[in-house]
């Protein structure tokens, strides 16, 4: 599956995971102590939906271009557009470009938060550079976002949140995805780690949910947003987001926003939205 994010910008997948994502970090941010951000692959920050790869599917206008005349009811749906719209530069709800993790982090973390953003691509990693605003305690590296687990775990914050999110352009990239959640674990025990994975026809996450099941992990939680269903052969049938650690109550207290976006981008309710613990404590 190739999921390069230029083409896919916006997207349902992306307003899922980035509603999560904020509502993460939100819960996080209650305690004043400074935090750690850590994005392994971050991509080139600020993506332009009128561009000729994101034309090419004009997917956006499923996902975020849904929501540009919305005013949502859930707080984390709420939280989400408000950060989107600040992120991508516009007063209006006009969305001609969609801010990606990064941008849409620093909305909210603040001055004393360190973040670390990783992207392999050169040329990605200097539009990074260059979409970020001014910030102390912010750096952009070009590098391998698996590796940056042994270079940057555990943080000296010893609080935060690690965003494990690849393009999925190989075959073996769940079980990467796998192993990296096991290895920043057993280097950062207590860290929240959410890594995004692609739900589609085939079964490709149901094995990934086994792996993680027998991996002796604890406290992982499932928060899945299904556009159509599961076994649909239309291609990205829905968005995953496997969550370690996560913070109290986000089971409970993200479904209202979930349950209000399907209601947003799927009509027909011919979706759902699955949240449930694959592995308690």
């Amino acid at each position: 599956m190739n999921y390069r994010h230029a083409f896919h910008a916006g997207n349902f997948a992306d307003v899922h995971k980035h509603v999560v994502v904020l509502a993460v970090l939100a819960r996080l941010l209650r305690k004043p102590t400074p935090l750690f951000f850590l994005d392994t692959h971050a991509g080139p920050g600020l993506y332009d939906l009128h561009s000729e790869e994101a034309a090419r599917s004009n997917e956006w206008r499923d996902g975020i271009g849904r929501l540009h005349a919305v005013t949502p009811t859930s707080a984390e749906l709420t939280a989400y557009v408000s950060a989107a719209i600040a992120a991508s530069g516009k007063t209006a709800r006009q969305f001609r470009h969609y801010a990606g993790s990064p941008l849409l982090a620093l909305q909210v973390l603040r001055p004393e938060d360190r973040v670390v953003l990783i992207e392999q691509l050169p040329m990605e990693a200097r539009a990074l550079e260059k979409a970020l605003p001014r910030r102390r305690k912010v750096s952009v590296i070009n590098g391998d976002g698996y590796a940056s687990l042994k270079a940057y775990l555990p943080p000296k914050e010893n609080r935060g949140l690690v965003l494990i999110d690849p393009p999925y352009e190989s075959d073996d990239e769940f079980s990467a995805v796998a192993q990296a959640l096991q290895f920043g674990l057993e280097r950062w025990p207590n860290g929240v780690f959410a890594a995004w994975y692609p739900v589609k026809a085939g079964g490709d996450s149901r094995r990934f949910h086994g792996a993680m099941q027998r991996s002796g992990l604890s406290k992982l939680l499932l928060i899945e947003f299904n556009l159509r269903p599961v076994d649909s052969p239309l291609g990205l049938n829905g968005s995953g987001m496997l969550i370690a650690n996560p913070p109290w109550q986000l089971d409970v207290e993200i479904r209202p926003a979930l349950d209000e976006l399907l209601t947003l981008l799927s009509p027909d309710r011919t979706g759902n939205v699955r949240i449930e613990w694959l592995v308690g404590e």
